[in-house]
């Protein structure tokens, strides 16, 4: 999965035009909103708890073809919102506990949870016996997750099977947005050759200038792209910028993320859908 996500501009002030595809007949009551980004996936997603289907399409695809996209997956639509409504029938809290029908977030994107036992879906092996085993893949055109455990409900295997998937695809991905961010706010500034997560209890950053590697909290996995690219900017402006006033920290923050005070509230908020 990859995510060429742009940061938005300070200067940007374009309203998004608003496009909504609704279906009839047997799918009576589907309306799926289109959202426009710069990836050039087209894919589906499911809002929890409600379960409220959208797509993101590249910007210039035809409506006709978003159209096309969904139809073929009707039937999985319909199925895939019976199991979460099912799932958030007994509790509306978004806290993932790593099982079927929950939702997980990987760079701001829900996706939701199919778990299934390592030990059951093939044969082990007898040299694998006592090994612990997990693992994770997707199925990305319809924001489905598939988690391979050795004991489904274990939020620890869960977490785990999640994170060996998400951690490279976090890593490349914001990679390119700190140079972007970065460009607006110190253009002339070094970004660390490498991206790299890790647990981490006390900060959401660190930078390990010998090393030329930027480290960021594997807690800061499911946020959205613009929340990690304000933690990185709270670090380097303590650096780069340690003497600047209240207003000048904020002013070279909105250049780097113009919804940093968003941002910021999110992270700061123990109950948000994203934290893990």
């Amino acid at each position: 999965m990859t995510d060429d996500t742009a940061l938005p501009d300070a200067n940007q002030t374009a309203t998004p035009q608003i496009e909504v595809i609704e279906f009839h007949g047997e799918y009576q009551g589907i309306k799926v909103p289109i959202q426009r980004g710069n990836s050039p996936d087209i894919y589906l997603a499911l809002q929890p708890p409600e379960a409220l289907p959208y797509a993101v399409a590249p910007f210039g695809m035809p409506v006709d073809e978003v159209a096309t996209f969904l139809q073929q997956r009707l039937d999985v639509i319909q199925d895939l919102r019976e199991e979460m409504l099912k799932n958030f029938k007994k509790s509306k809290s978004l806290k993932c506990r790593f099982r079927t029908g929950d939702v997980v977030h990987l760079l701001g994107r829900p996706f939701m949870l199919r778990v299934n036992s390592y030990s059951t879906s093939r044969r082990m092996k007898k040299s694998s016996r006592g090994r612990f085993n997990v693992r994770a893949s997707i199925q990305s055109d319809v924001s489905v997750m598939l988690l391979e455990v050795m004991q489904t409900g274990n939020y620890d295997q869960g977490r785990l099977a999640f994170l060996s998937f998400a951690k490279p695809i976090f890593a490349h991905n914001i990679k390119s947005l700190l140079l972007q961010s970065m460009q607006r706010v110190f253009p002339e500034a070094h970004v660390p050759t490498t991206v790299n997560s890790r647990p981490m209890r006390d900060t959401w950053v660190r930078i390990d200038d010998e090393k030329d590697t930027v480290w960021f909290s594997e807690s800061l996995i499911p946020y959205p792209p613009h929340a990690v690219v304000y933690a990185y900017l709270v670090e380097i402006i303590k650096r780069l910028a340690p003497d600047a006033s209240t207003e000048e920290r904020n002013e070279l923050l909105s250049k780097g993320v113009i919804n940093w005070q968003e941002m910021k509230a999110l992270l700061a908020d123990p109950n948000n859908p994203y934290a893990i």
